[in-house]
């Protein structure tokens, strides 16, 4: 049986692919560009949409060239250490108190009707232990920019593994985390939406039709019987990645590129999610496709 289907669902659905951010600070918390200068970089680089995401404050900032969406972050502390938590679809004036758990957190997010997201958990120094219990979470940030620019620990996949290997079901996001200019425009999601407005694509969002990315497009997935076929841009390696030694690695001979690369499903992989990477280093990662 397969779950996950809307990784399928957003290549064959009819919509078109909007390129967005999901993590985004201003001036209003320490983000060092005001709200319109944040969206003016966006619209110039191309982008579709925008979530703030400042500390325990929901900023606004409507604008006739993206979407913009209202969110925040906010802190629930464990030792020396932090869950960061961010809210898609946060209410004017939605904050949490402090002394709050993870779970309560995640609560409250949910009863005022945003999407909690877990936030950069190898900067934060979380394990899979510390968040497989988390119930509510429609993801983990599997790739960060800023902080794969100001510690070298952006990327989040082993973790994501590790929660997916648990039987935890959750999407994966690449995102800014923007607070300069030197770590914005850096990792982002393709959503696959049918109109050009917030509730659609937070419902898309919700519903994992979209690919996280730092560079690579993802063009196609499809699925014939038990066979997993991926089309992109560019590659130089294409990955299937499954729980512990499940998958298989594609790489291209010297000198030469991949635009697509087929993988037979087995039971033993427990999920499948693909990986794409080009000749940069920049890769583009799809949503879990579960195998039960």
């Amino acid at each position: 049986m397969l779950g996950g289907i809307s990784l399928l669902q957003a290549f064959q659905a009819p919509g078109e692919w909007l390129k967005g951010n999901l993590h985004t600070h201003t001036t209003n918390s320490d983000g060092r560009l005001s709200p319109e200068d944040r969206v003016a970089g966006y619209v110039q680089r191309g982008y579709d949409f925008l979530a703030f995401t400042d500390h325990n404050f929901v900023t606004r900032c409507p604008s006739n060239d993206l979407v913009t969406i209202p969110g925040s972050e906010h802190l629930i502390r464990l030792d020396y250490r932090a869950y960061h938590l961010v809210s898609l679809n946060s209410p004017p004036g939605f904050h949490l108190f402090d002394g709050l758990a993870i779970q309560e957190s995640v609560d409250e997010v949910l009863s005022v009707g945003g999407l909690p997201i877990i936030a950069h958990p190898y900067w934060s120094g979380l394990t899979a232990a510390e968040m497989k219990d988390v119930r509510g979470c429609i993801g983990v940030e599997i790739f960060n920019a800023s902080c794969h620019c100001g510690l070298g620990k952006g990327t989040s996949t082993v973790h994501w593994d590790d929660l997916l290997s648990a039987g935890w079901r959750g999407h994966g996001f690449a995102v800014d985390d923007s607070h300069f200019l030197t770590d914005a425009y850096g990792g982002w999601i393709m959503v696959k939406c049918p109109y050009r407005e917030a509730g659609s694509i937070l419902a898309a969002i919700k519903a994992g039709q979209f690919y996280a990315s730092t560079g690579p497009e993802i063009k196609s997935v499809a699925l014939d019987g038990i066979r997993l076929t991926v089309e992109c841009s560019d590659a130089v390696v294409i990955n299937f990645i499954g729980r512990a030694s499940s998958g298989r690695r594609f790489a291209a001979a010297d000198g030469k590129v991949l635009n697509s690369a087929s993988f037979e499903l087995g039971r033993e992989l427990g999920y499948v999610r693909i990986e794409v990477t080009d000749a940069l280093g920049r890769t583009a990662w799809t949503n879990p496709l579960y195998l039960s």
